[in-house]
């Protein structure tokens, strides 16, 4: 073959393989896919990610996210009840709970981007729908007399504590210095000493004296002012029989006050009646006379006359004071009595009015809330300074008064396993479903905001509480359960 013909042929093969390779290359070029960029989504509202957000029921709650790269964004179905709406253009969900909604759920919330990709956050909710468990626990705090309002915390059953839950469900507060809470029906009533206004006349911006809330989410129902309510002087406890007998205690004695009228009206026969919770049971309310002809004092919405039940006269443990009454699941009542130098407790019969006593070995500490002791059963717990005891108490009518004391049992000394434990306040708890018993601590009056909520289950230990709450109440006034249904 001739030079230019080899050249020739040479030049049209490398022609070729170049068109191939060019071809081959636009082909490859076609193919290859084009990487979407990763989805991001993060949650601009603050989540705890140890406890769930509580939301006040018909209230809506707003949770904020940044997005980018993301096509659309979806929730789980939620239970009845509840509602999750996406605002995509609003980078929002709202969610909205009923008062009847499942009280805690999950809502796991997933971004999907541009391709098939998805990134999912997950949040616990909670409806603040839950205060009627019987399994809860609620603490009502007095508030410093001077700058505080009263305020209410809640312990769930999954040991959770909730601070100042009333003011989280109602954007208000409670009355200055707050002491007692009733439970009736489908209504907590809680009564503070001064409402409004305190002694020196300082004026507290909150809801008032007398406050009605829905015991199952809280929301105020009704409010009564110190104005509304000026004829009473100081009150401190309060029970509930219906809307129309709610009796208040104060430095006079005890009123029926008529929430749908707002009528007050005097108790005749409980004059100067003791700063002491009352026992409500069998549609009646019990308070009792103290000295040394006392006995218990019995109020009957079927009249606003009281009745006194005395004490036996000659009772193998003097009764000269009468430091406080809980009930018996008998229908009979247990009551904290001290005469010539000794302590007893005692189980009275309304019927019979007999009296079955056993002594202990203490005068035992008395709140400002008037708690002496609690009942669990046949187990009385009381106090003395920072030391707790309990009589199991054993009703053979065989047995001697003096009896008690070889069945008294000091449980444990709360100062000797908490420096911060200065001072116990306002007496014990015992919680009707777990048996667990409450104790409130402060370190001192100067120092009350370092302060510790104790749970004992004492049958098991007396020096290693199940639970310890520290730095959550403001001068408790005393624990308090739902009532079981």
């Amino acid at each position: 073959m001739k030079k230019t013909e080899f050249m020739k042929a040479h030049f049209l093969w490398g022609l070729l393989l170049l068109t191939i390779s060019l071809f081959a290359g636009s082909c490859s070029n076609d193919n290859k896919e084009t990487v979407a960029p990763a989805p991001e989504f993060e949650l601009v509202t603050e989540i705890d990610a140890t406890n769930p957000v509580f939301i006040s029921p018909d209230k809506n709650f707003k949770i904020e996210y940044n997005a980018k790269n993301i096509k659309s964004v979806a929730t789980n179905m939620l239970p009845e009840g509840w509602t999750a709406e996406i605002d995509e253009s609003g980078s929002c969900i709202n969610v909205k709970a009923a008062a009847s909604a499942t009280s805690k759920v999950k809502l796991t919330i997933t971004a999907t981007g541009e391709d098939t990709q998805k990134v999912s956050k997950e949040v616990t909710l909670c409806c603040l729908n839950f205060f009627d468990d019987v399994n809860g626990t609620f603490v009502l705090n007095e508030g410093n007399m001077t700058t505080e309002n009263g305020s209410l915390t809640y312990i769930t059953a999954d040991g959770y504590v909730f601070d100042d839950a009333y003011k989280t469900v109602n954007g208000s507060e409670l009355g200055n210095v707050a002491q007692d809470m009733a439970f009736c029906g489908d209504k907590i009533y809680i009564i503070s000493q001064n409402g409004d206004e305190n002694a020196v006349g300082t004026k507290f911006e909150n809801d008032g004296m007398l406050i009605v809330v829905n015991a199952k989410t809280l929301q105020k129902e009704m409010a009564f002012t110190k104005s509304e309510l000026s004829t009473l002087d100081w009150p401190t406890h309060v029970a509930a029989i219906d809307d129309e007998h709610v009796y208040i205690r104060d430095n006079k004695g005890i009123y029926r006050l008529n929430t749908k009228t707002k009528e007050l009206t005097f108790i005749n026969g409980t004059d100067k009646a003791p700063k002491s919770q009352f026992v409500t049971m069998n549609g009646k309310v019990y308070t009792y006379k103290s000295g040394l002809i006392g006995g218990i004092i019995e109020i009957s919405p079927d009249s606003d006359t009281a009745k006194t039940t005395e004490f036996p006269y000659r009772a193998e443990v003097s009764i000269n004071e009468v430091f406080g009454i809980q009930p018996a699941d008998d229908g009979d009542i247990w009551v904290m009595t001290f005469g010539f130098g000794k302590s007893a407790i005692g189980k009275f019969n309304l019927e019979s009015k007999k009296i079955i006593q056993r002594q202990v070995s203490v005068k035992p500490s008395v709140g400002s809330a008037g708690v002496a002791f609690v009942a669990n059963g046949s187990d009385i717990y009381y106090t003395n300074g920072t030391t707790i005891y309990r009589l199991k108490f054993n009703a053979d009518e065989s047995l001697k008064a003096e009896s008690g004391l070889e069945a008294e049992e000091n449980l444990t000394d709360i100062s000797t396993l908490d420096d911060n434990a200065g001072l116990l306040y306002n007496g014990l708890g015992v919680h009707p479903v777990t048996k667990n018993v409450y104790i409130n601590t402060i370190k001192s009056f100067a120092l009350y905001t370092q302060n510790t909520i104790w749970s004992f289950d004492f049958n098991n230990s007396a020096e290693t509480p199940v639970a310890k709450y520290e730095n959550y109440t403001n001068f408790p006034a005393g624990f308090f359960f739902a009532p079981q249904k």
